[in-house]
């Protein structure tokens, strides 16, 4: 099936010009015309408690499409929707067999739900081109099902994190109280890693190495206090501001690992004079912005390229390696694992704790795996 067969009405994106649904932008024009993001809306809200959300691809294209300036090389495509299938199931198979083709061909693709458990469609789309995968999900809930739960999207991370390609997940702005012990504990049993609410908008700075060794970001609007995103069923008094979720974003923008971005479960049914829309349009932008302003850095540059530091600890046992880039501050860690060293992206603070002899959590949780 050619790609084109799964969208209704194709459009071309133009940041300062008004949407036109007419033009035929698919892979292989992207590609020859060096495109190098597409807009998917997938409207389906079949796995969420959160109904209406299906509505708000086109509600968050015509906020997009209001914002104006910030970028000067991206090329960016809107596909339109997806069409909807006989079943659920030709939704998500549609989603992952375009992603897959929109990644091989190095096309960001960036996914405007619809409900959150289309996550799933677009990690098994990048399974097709990685052989290890590291997920960021920004949520305030573990979408953990326990037992015997149907599909959905308060259940769909069961699926991934049972993917023997998935490497890492970390799990961005959880509040404690809305997640059970047993939820949490299906995180920590496999290694991978939650940063709560508090935590989160205490420091959000340390959460970049978290974004610049990503390969896929999925946002719950969710996430957002009700404030400043009432735009769903079950709005929530505590999260992130607005402005916080787009900091995240910009991270994300400016990682140069990342092949792809998803926002879900905005809900224009409940929303305030589209304001959930609006920001989740926000979003978008930063991470275009930031996609826009990319640093190139490792692994697309040598290490070589950076300055090495060598902390010997006091013992003499074991040494760590860190590499820093002096023109934007980013720093690397080298870390033994059952793979041999790899390299993983760290903060400053890492080489400042490993200078004073203390061991940072980052090694031991690479170490661990």
């Amino acid at each position: 099936m050619d790609i084109a067969d799964y969208f209704d009405k194709p459009a071309k994106l133009d940041l300062d010009n008004p949407y036109t649904p007419e033009s035929e932008m698919f892979v292989s024009k992207l590609v020859s015309e060096n495109y190098n993001v597409a807009l998917i809306g997938v409207d389906s809200e079949v796995g969420s408690v959160n109904k209406g959300c299906d509505v708000a691809p086109d509600e968050i294209r015509k906020q997009l499409y209001a914002l104006r300036g910030g970028l000067k090389d991206l090329r960016i495509a809107d596909l339109g929707n997806l069409k909807k299938g006989e079943k659920s199931s030709d939704t998500y198979y549609a989603l992952r067999d375009v992603v897959s083709e929109l990644v091989s061909n190095a096309i960001i693709p960036i996914i405007i739900g619809g409900s959150q458990d289309l996550s799933l469609s677009v990690f098994e789309g990048l399974k097709d081109q990685r052989s290890e995968l590291n997920m960021v999900v920004v949520d305030p809930r573990v979408d953990v099902g326990l037992g015997e739960v149907p599909f959905g999207s308060n259940s769909y991370l069961n699926k991934i994190l049972e993917d023997e390609v998935l490497f890492r997940l970390d799990l961005l702005g959880y509040q404690t109280y809305l997640c059970s012990n047993t939820q949490l504990s299906e995180l920590v049993k496999r290694n991978h890693w939650g940063t709560r609410l508090g935590i989160l908008r205490a420091n959000p700075e340390k959460t970049e190495p978290i974004f610049r060794d990503s390969d896929f970001v999925s946002v719950d609007m969710a996430v957002v206090r009700q404030s400043d995103a009432p735009g769903n069923a079950h709005p929530l008094p505590n999260g992130l501001f607005g402005e916080e979720l787009c900091q995240l974003a910009r991270y994300a923008g400016f990682s140069d690992r990342i092949s792809a971005f998803g926002i879900f479960e905005t809900n224009p049914f409940f929303d305030n004079n589209g304001q959930t829309s609006e920001l989740a349009a926000e979003v978008i932008w930063h991470f275009l912005e930031a996609l826009d302003n990319r640093y190139g850095d490792y692994p697309k540059r040598e290490l070589s390229n950076y300055t090495k530091y060598v902390v010997p600890d006091m013992d003499g046992d074991e040494e760590m390696v860190f590499y820093n880039n002096n023109l934007n501050n980013r720093w690397w860690i080298e870390i033994p694992t059952s793979k041999g060293k790899c390299v993983f992206s760290c903060t400053y603070q890492d080489y400042r704790l490993a200078k004073e002899n203390q061991i940072p959590d980052i090694w031991m949780m690479y170490y661990m795996k």
